[in-house]
């Protein structure tokens, strides 16, 4: 850190960073060594400051790659590419754990497109994360979302309790994306497919999956219901 600046009028802290140019830098995508090019002034939202936004302000080297040209070298307190620093992106995924987009960005002072994207940054993070293994027990759902019963198609991972895989609509097509993700010699280990008695469904898991009739597991819950209630005017008799 070489500075801080406060400005009262703006209700706004910036701290100022210097490379110290002891640390040998490298290119951001091939992590090779790379001679320094120049500097670039760059500047990220980090958590806030007794009630006043802070900002972190950082002369950032660049380098001259040979493969990849003249690109600006990672910082270690944010995502390449993103505005804000990791722990402010992480505590704007905490607040959207509570609360809807326009809801979070209204108190921080962000448009709707900057909180979507801290939340698709996370989601490519947490995916990249994920395990190159997929599970052996799946378990696919529909889900409705707004106010017009817009579907999605909603694949977890049966033992970890995990969402896996989402495509909208809820069609054969819609559960195909995720089987088209698969080798077969990954498919042919997939011990149980759990799901209701979607004909769409049934008709992707027989196509891509090798004695699926032995490997699906119907839930008949809601089914159940159905049979069980039934209305008379206002009243519902149960048998």
């Amino acid at each position: 850190m070489s500075g801080v600046a406060l400005s009262l009028q703006a209700q706004q802290v910036k701290v100022f960073i210097e490379h110290n140019g002891k640390k040998g830098c490298q290119c951001r995508v091939c992590a090779k060594p790379c001679p320094g090019y120049d500097h670039m002034t760059q500047k990220w939202r980090h958590l806030d400051t007794c009630q006043f936004q802070t900002i972190l302000v950082a002369s950032v080297p660049r380098v001259q790659c040979p493969e990849h040209k003249v690109l600006a070298i990672d910082v270690p307190w944010a995502e390449s590419g993103s505005r804000y620093t990791a722990l402010f992106e992480a505590w704007v995924i905490d607040w959207l754990k509570e609360a809807t987009i326009k809801a979070v960005a209204r108190p921080m002072k962000l448009s709707w497109n900057a909180i979507d994207g801290i939340g698709q940054r996370a989601v490519r993070r947490g995916l990249a994360r994920r395990d190159a293994q997929p599970p052996k027990r799946l378990a696919v759902d529909e889900t409705s979302f707004q106010k017009h019963h817009e579907y999605v198609t909603v694949v977890t991972d049966h033992d970890k309790g995990v969402v896996i895989h989402v495509a909208d609509e809820r069609k054969s097509d819609s559960l195909n994306e995720y089987f088209d993700t698969l080798p077969d010699d990954l498919k042919k280990g997939i011990e149980c497919v759990t799901m209701d008695r979607s004909k769409a469904y049934i008709k992707s898991v027989r196509q891509n999956v090798p004695q699926a009739d032995q490997k699906i597991a119907f839930d008949k819950f809601g089914h159940a219901l159905k049979i069980m209630y039934t209305s008379v005017g206002n009243v519902y008799i149960c048998w």
